[in-house]
């Protein structure tokens, strides 16, 4: 068994590293658009996949749907999302950037483009490359864990083997 660090583990260092960038960004989203960190990744998620239901958001954000549920009431209350009837089925709601929200949005994905062009720009166009192919790899493989329908006790069982 390969055993890592707590330096070198996956999961802490991109903790470590999503937390850093979004301390960094936060001040920004509440002092310019009154957004948490969570209206804003749940402001992500629809402004790249909508029209989408709450429940969509939660499986694209990994989080409960409590606090997407939350996240999207304060966003409809700032004018930055619509809800709307789904046309195929009316007891699902779709969600969907206003105008204004269409604005932040891009507005906030330009600066987090900017930080994160910041933090690679030392690596060569090869090793960006490389490290989008393992984060995908990364995303897909972590995804199954959860989707997959595997437990965290299958883990123990396979050593026992």
């Amino acid at each position: 068994m390969v055993t890592f660090r707590l330096e070198e583990r996956l999961s802490y260092r991109c903790s470590i590293i999503s937390n850093r960038i979004a301390r960094f960004i936060t001040p920004m989203l509440e002092e310019a658009f009154q957004l948490t960190l969570i209206t804003w990744r749940v402001m992500a998620v629809i402004g790249r996949y909508e029209p989408m239901s709450s429940k969509d958001v939660a499986l694209h954000t990994s989080t409960d749907a409590f606090f997407v549920s939350r996240a999207v009431e304060q966003l409809v209350q700032r004018g930055y999302v619509s809800r709307t009837p789904d046309d195929q089925d009316r007891r699902r709601v779709c969600l969907a950037l206003t105008e204004r929200g269409r604005a932040v949005h891009q507005q906030v994905e330009d600066t987090i483009n900017r930080i994160e062009e910041a933090i690679v720009a030392d690596l060569p166009e090869q090793e960006r490359a490389a490290m989008r192919m393992a984060l995908a790899c990364l995303d897909q493989r972590s995804a199954a864990l959860i989707y997959g329908g595997a437990k965290w006790q299958d883990f123990f069982k396979q050593e026992a083997m």
